[in-house]
């Protein structure tokens, strides 16, 4: 049985693969490769890979959907996934994170650069597999964008492995954090790098307890439109809000909503409220 790391190729660049099999191989990895999407999320349950590389634009099924459909199962939600595209815009960087990448790396690369991403992220993928204790707690600040996203998926991938929560009722709670961690950058902190974001999520045997806080003026709850309605879901935000609300039994809002506590109780029989306290 080989002690090498397992890595999966996924790009429609089949002379990429081949030069980026090469230089994996001389660093000691077993490496495979797909060409398409449809044929990545065949050969990902076939081995316990320690990373996939994976590319966005391809025919067919593109990275995005191959990376959320893997991160949205349990079983395969561990598997680092780094991004490789030529995509790299703050949007696309921004979409990438947010259907579960654990790193991205822009197109053309040096191959040095690829190696120093690809050891990253495969050693953050064993430090969180090995975090134990029935009581977990993760803390963070962050003032870009791209660091809150990935660190949200960090959250995410713990809350798979430390609770029984539902796949579906994971992935709404991280598209409410992603979206509220963006509004404290935007709208409570006004873009200012001077001021910080601050999560803190704890998991305890029976509740999920997550606090957001930023360095803002908060805001009137009462003028958050209601995303269901006909014009409230055209707008780009308030979902994050709203979703909260939905998946939480418990919502204090303090200073204005510029600290949000949230309790989540993971004994599923319970009634939640629904509603801010």
């Amino acid at each position: 049985m080989t002690d090498k790391k397992q890595i999966l190729i996924v790009d429609d660049d089949k002379d990429l693969c081949r030069m980026l099999e090469k230089y994996l191989v001389v660093k000691g990895y077993d490496v495979d490769m797909a060409f398409d999407g449809e044929s990545a999320l065949h050969m990902a349950p076939l081995k316990h890979y320690d990373l996939i590389i994976l590319d966005i634009m391809m025919p067919g099924i593109d990275g995005y959907e191959v990376c959320q459909r893997l991160k949205i199962q349990r079983e395969y939600n561990p598997i680092p996934i780094l991004m490789l595209s030529a995509k790299d815009t703050e949007q696309d960087r921004i979409r990438g994170f947010k259907t579960g990448a654990d790193a991205y790396v822009s197109k053309p690369f040096e191959t040095p650069e690829l190696g120093r991403a690809v050891a990253d992220t495969i050693e953050k993928g064993r430090r969180a597999r090995e975090v134990h204790g029935v009581k977990y707690s993760i803390s963070f600040e962050f003032e870009s964008r791209f660091k809150y996203i990935e660190q949200v998926n960090d959250l995410i991938a713990q809350l798979f492995m430390r609770t029984n929560m539902a796949p579906d009722e994971i992935w709404e709670l991280k598209l409410a954090m992603h979206e509220l961690g963006i509004n404290a950058i935007e709208h409570g902190n006004k873009k200012d790098p001077t001021k910080q974001v601050k999560i803190i999520c704890t998991i305890y045997d029976g509740r999920l307890e997550f606090v957001v806080q930023d360095e803002g003026q908060g805001f009137d709850l009462e003028k958050i439109p209601d995303p269901t309605d006909a014009e409230g879901v055209q707008r780009d935000r308030g979902r994050g809000i709203f979703l909260v609300n939905r998946l939480m039994d418990e919502v204090d809002y303090v200073n204005g909503g510029s600290k949000v506590r949230m309790v989540r109780f993971l004994n599923r029989d319970r009634k939640r409220n629904g509603h801010p306290r």
